[in-house]
């Protein structure tokens, strides 16, 4: 007697088991690697926005022949020494310059730890020379002092780019 055999429908228990196991298996091993990307891209954010604001203050004083006025003292006076914590106290013609080379209001930029972007600055009459550097507020236990000239700022560390105070320098009259 021959028994009729019939097409089976469907898959076992042990292969769907056997496909978990290994879908788990594989998300274990990529699961590291995505980890820590969302504060990598924090770091990189960072770092563009400040070339940005460098470049948007350079193309500001290619235009002017000056740099903007920041809560009501021109970043060039002789008399500027020290941090400049908002950009969004910009002059009013300084402000829409800035913000059509940044290309976002100075109101809303903030760096991605929430915090407004710093700007140190000083400007010496004795020596004709000035420095202007932006870089990103420090936190405790994670900051590195930056010289560039006569400004010193306490910036940031990027982990992901070899501890580097997070800083740059926009303007270097000599």
């Amino acid at each position: 007697m021959r028994r009729k055999m019939c097409k089976r429908k469907g898959f076992t228990m042990v292969e769907l088991m056997v496909v978990v196991i290994i879908m788990a298996i594989l998300g274990l091993a990529v699961m590291p690697s995505l980890v820590g990307s969302s504060e990598k891209a924090k770091y990189s954010r960072a770092w563009n926005d400040l070339n940005a604001i460098s470049n948007a203050f350079t193309a500001f004083y290619g235009r002017v022949g000056n740099l903007p006025s920041i809560n009501g003292t021109t970043l060039t006076d002789t008399s500027v020494s020290g941090t400049i914590t908002d950009l969004s106290g910009a002059s009013l013609n300084s402000k829409d310059l800035l913000q059509s080379f940044l290309g976002t209001p100075l109101a809303n930029l903030k760096d991605p730890w929430g915090n407004p972007y710093k700007i140190k600055a000083d400007w010496s009459s004795s020596t004709g020379r000035g420095y202007i550097v932006v870089y990103v507020a420090s936190e405790e236990g994670n900051k590195k002092s930056a010289d560039f000239g006569s400004v010193t700022v306490d910036a940031r560390l990027d982990p992901y780019n070899n501890n580097q105070p997070m800083a740059k320098l926009v303007i270097n009259v000599m």
